[in-house]
């Protein structure tokens, strides 16, 4: 399966680590999606995909905000307890130092962004969906014929280039050789 480290993306998308004191570098993402957790902040966790990157955005971070102190801990502590591979929050919103202190007990890297939330995630999306998917290999070598493409295929070392040069060589008038 691939996957991109979570050091990479942090450097392609220029997040500033809040949290610095976690080791990002075992820590990797395996599919193009993100969530925004507004669902889980209000306490759902039915369908909750914890595997993918978690972006705030200005909703989820004034909803948080309208909490007291210590439903706001409650309400860190349950979302943050998930095996989360980092949380990002967009156009500079800081997190409360009580976010970051939950966190950083969870092992959980939090980040922040200048971009607008909804810029942040399709860059983040558009990139990842580059970066993860789905690949092939298959040897082969490409032979014009007359300036048609013919591609011979097979396991590596069983003769392709001599099956190109015969091919070539066959197809090509006496003259030209």
């Amino acid at each position: 399966m691939s996957s991109v480290s979570l050091k990479t993306i942090i450097e392609k998308m220029k997040l500033e680590n809040l949290t610095p004191e976690i080791d990002v570098k075992k820590i990797r993402i395996t599919q193009p999606d993100i969530n925004r957790p507004a669902l889980q902040l209000a306490g759902y966790f039915e369908h909750f995909e914890a595997s993918r990157l978690q972006v705030i955005g200005f909703v989820e971070y004034t909803y948080m905000e309208s909490f007291p102190q210590d439903k706001k801990e409650d309400m860190y502590r349950e979302f943050l307890s998930f095996d989360i591979p980092g949380v990002v929050f967009c156009r500079e919103l800081a997190p409360d130092p009580t976010f970051i202190k939950i966190a950083v007990e969870e092992k959980v890297p939090v980040f922040i962004t200048k971009k607008s939330t909804s810029a942040f995630m399709a860059e983040i999306i558009r990139w990842l969906n580059v970066k993860l998917a789905p690949c092939i290999s298959i040897h082969g070598v490409l032979v014009d014929v007359y300036g048609v493409g013919v591609l011979i295929t097979g396991e590596s070392g069983i003769g392709k280039v001599g099956d190109s040069h015969r091919a070539y060589q066959e197809r090509t008038p006496s003259c030209v050789r």
